[in-house]
């Protein structure tokens, strides 16, 4: 059962010498070379976390996911580097800031969307031993990542999965390389902890994947801007496409921070360029409409991946 907190522990900070090395926009380098630029970032403040894979969803064609290494990384049950963790329970925050779409959303609207997304995966039989928490809104910017690229302020970290809300187009360029402002709909960026060497990942419960420390998701606000291609395609709540609607993205998003990967082999009907995907699950990589519950598919991959906690 997803339980709210009130209480915060922000243990990752980071100054304002963070946000000067990413600002700008202009110096990172786009595709791959994103998460070197990010890591070098990081490795330069002393910090003992490294980005590990960013995950794009989309419409239309679908881009592959960045990673550094190949080796999969999960979340570690009562990791006290985790400080702004909880025990056992998986931890999630909703900056309420960036949360009004350009498309005519409120924040209220979009983090309710969001809530009901994380109740969802948390409804699984497979969860019975996990408690998905939500954290108060801070007041303060509560992620990282955006102000690396020049969009925002450095943050602190309050939860483990934080929903950074809606940004711009150029952001979304900016990480995703050309095209990644028309085509990407949302990411997901999950961080990883590194030995004091700055480099090797670390296992310190010996299950042979590396220790997820934070995930940040990120909201495409171009989708339904008057003053873009996009506005034929609108956020919404409960629409059709060509709508967009954002419980089905949030709903696939949290399946990220819930270590969960993207399946499904996509195609196009030739006659109307449609994509398709078999099997048609909340984690394929691509949008194809509302979906909302989880299905065998999925629920198979999470189960997975949860059935065992907190004996992983």
């Amino acid at each position: 059962m997803r339980r709210t907190f009130v209480v915060l522990a922000a243990v990752l900070v980071l100054t304002g010498a963070f946000a000067a090395a990413g600002s700008g926009g202009g110096g990172q380098a786009s595709g791959p070379g994103v998460l070197t630029q990010v890591n070098e970032q990081l490795a330069a403040m002393g910090l003992n976390i490294r980005a590990e894979q960013i995950e794009f969803f989309t419409i239309g064609q679908s881009r592959p996911s960045n990673r550094v290494h190949g080796q999969e990384f999960r979340w570690v049950p009562n990791d006290t580097r985790r400080t702004w963790g909880q025990g056992t329970d998986i931890t999630y925050l909703v900056d309420g800031s960036d949360g009004r779409t350009a498309s005519g959303l409120t924040s209220a609207q979009t983090e309710a969307a969001i809530d009901r997304s994380l109740d969802t995966w948390d409804a699984e039989d497979c969860m019975s031993e996990v408690d998905i928490v939500e954290r108060a809104d801070p007041g303060r910017d509560p992620d990282f990542f955006d102000s690396l690229f020049g969009f925002g302020q450095a943050g602190g970290t309050f939860a483990d999965i934080t929903e950074a809300g809606w940004l711009p187009r150029d952001f979304f360029e900016a990480v995703g390389g050309p095209g990644g402002g028309r085509g990407i709909l949302a990411f997901s960026v999950s961080f990883i902890f590194v030995e004091d060497d700055g480099e090797t990942p670390t296992d310190i419960n010996g299950d042979n994947r590396l220790d997820t420390a934070l995930n940040e998701v990120y909201y495409n606000d171009t989708f339904g801007d008057r003053r873009d291609d996009r506005a034929g395609n609108p956020w919404g709540i409960d629409v059709a496409l060509p709508g967009i609607d954002v419980e089905t993205v949030a709903l696939h998003e949290a399946g990220h921070g819930l270590s969960q990967g993207h399946f499904g082999k996509a195609f196009a009907t030739s006659s109307n360029g449609k994509l398709h995907f078999a099997p048609r699950a909340v984690m394929n990589a691509g949008y194809s409409g509302v979906q909302q519950t989880i299905d065998q598919t999925d629920n198979a991959g999470h189960c997975s991946i949860w059935a065992s906690w907190p004996n992983n």
